[in-house]
């Protein structure tokens, strides 16, 4: 990736992680709730059992100590030719700046996986040089996600690819699974510079190429094989790195404070949760919360992936106020509903006891009677979804609409609303039976 399209990424990456800081300070009254999985030792080989733990307390040393305090690659003046790549990297100093600030929770995240798998911090950076630590990059060959994995990779590293969720786009899984690769590697080439072009160019390479000519000497830095510019590239962009967060003052870089509130944190799920209805919850942008979560397609958490949310710390407490409403399972069963002309949710739930209106109204964040106007989207389990929709239904004049999700059909809906398949087709102009998700749909006749 050009140092143009990494910085446009990491820009497109601050728009999103600067919504972290945007969660609103009001929360309902609910008990606590602790999310907080049991940590497993690191030799565990089953998905389902990753260590995911609640991010810990920060070290006594701030982000930026901790890396230089860990970094192995040869200093700055090693080589001649690192000093300049690293100046060619920074460009403005000023810009630099604002992406390593914007970027410091998910830099953080990895340096967290680069200290429990027991590597250089240099490693931290790999994803600056991969994709400007963006979890939804796509290179070419289709290597995707902050570590440019591709499928047989990242089975071989031991993510979970299922229908619906990638762990290559999970920063998380992806950071946790690529710094064990990494730990291995180390242990396979005891050469740091070799450990970095067996994870662009292939393990086996490396080793083929180390049985022939031995171990590189430490000088000169950037070893002296007949390795492609690419890969000769690829390691001289990572010492630059490393070489900037050594010495950042030669390059007129002040180095953002590591703050706390900036720092993500990481909870483990006992069931589904969509990550819309959790960025609700969280009261941030939708936008930021599926990028964070970018291994889950499509909106949804598949029962046989890993069941996590990677979220701001700053809005910890708000969601597990209100999280802590219901049962886990609940959750799962949330689907979006538009209003469909003026009205409360008292009126369009009346069946429903006070105590429940309130609940949803609270998770909401709207009052019980408040006027509604048409358009505006709630949060409902699906039987009060199908309950308003009946309801608004059989009001004369009043068309009913319903946003098609993932794995519904034709038949499916028409099943569900009580109509025809052929009666769908017909209300919406529909020549086939193909749907797309988002896609709306008028469930009744127009009059």
């Amino acid at each position: 990736m050009t140092r143009a399209a990494r910085l446009f990424a990491a820009a497109g990456l601050a728009v999103l992680l600067a919504g972290c800081a945007s969660a609103p300070p009001v929360r309902p009254q609910a008990p606590a709730l602790a999310i907080a999985p049991t940590p497993v030792p690191a030799g565990a080989g089953s998905i389902a059992r990753l260590p995911i733990p609640v991010v810990p307390a920060p070290a006594p040393r701030d982000l930026w100590q901790r890396m230089r305090a860990g970094l192995a690659m040869p200093g700055c003046d090693a080589d001649p030719r690192i000093v300049p790549m690293a100046r060619m990297l920074v460009g403005d100093p000023n810009v630099f700046e604002q992406t390593l600030s914007t970027l410091r929770p998910m830099i953080a995240l990895v340096q967290q996986a680069v200290e429990a798998a027991g590597i250089p911090s240099d490693f931290t950076l790999l994803p600056m040089v991969e994709s400007g630590y963006r979890p939804d990059a796509v290179g070419p060959g289709n290597f995707i996600g902050m570590w440019q994995f591709d499928r047989g990779t990242a089975r071989a590293a031991g993510m979970p690819l299922v229908p619906g969720y990638d762990g290559r786009r999970d920063p998380w899984i992806s950071s946790v699974r690529a710094t064990r690769m990494l730990a291995r590697y180390g242990r396979d080439f005891d050469d740091w510079r070799l450990v970095v072009w067996a994870f662009n160019q292939g393990e086996w390479g490396i080793k083929r190429m180390l049985a022939q000519r031995g171990e590189p000497p430490a000088n000169p830095a950037l070893p002296d094989w007949p390795m492609n510019a690419p890969a000769r590239d690829y390691l001289l962009r990572l010492m630059a790195y490393s070489c900037v967060i050594r010495e950042p003052g030669r390059f007129d870089i002040h180095l953002p404070p590591s703050v706390p509130p900036a720092q993500l944190w990481l909870a483990r799920l006992d069931a589904p949760l969509r990550p819309a209805l959790a960025a609700h919850l969280a009261g941030l942008p939708a936008a930021t919360v599926r990028m964070l979560n970018n291994g889950y397609l499509r909106d949804r958490m598949p029962a046989d992936a890993p069941m996590h949310l990677l979220l701001p710390r700053a809005a910890r407490q708000r969601f597990l106020d209100f999280y802590a409403q219901l049962p886990p399972r609940q959750w799962a069963d949330f689907t979006r509903y538009r209003v469909q002309r003026s009205d409360s949710l008292l009126s369009l739930l009346p069946h429903l006891g006070n105590t429940d209106v309130q609940r949803l109204a609270s998770i909401n964040a709207i009052e019980p009677d408040a006027m509604l106007a048409p358009g505006t989207m709630l949060w409902l389990p699906k039987a009060q979804y199908q309950h308003a929709l009946t309801r608004v239904g059989g009001a004369s004049g009043v068309p009913v609409w319903h946003d098609v999700s993932t794995g519904e059909s034709l038949w499916s809906l028409a099943r569900r609303f009580r109509v025809t398949v052929g009666e769908l087709r017909a209300w919406n102009h529909l020549h086939g039976n193909e749907l797309r998700v988002g896609q709306r749909l008028r469930l009744d006749a127009p009059g």
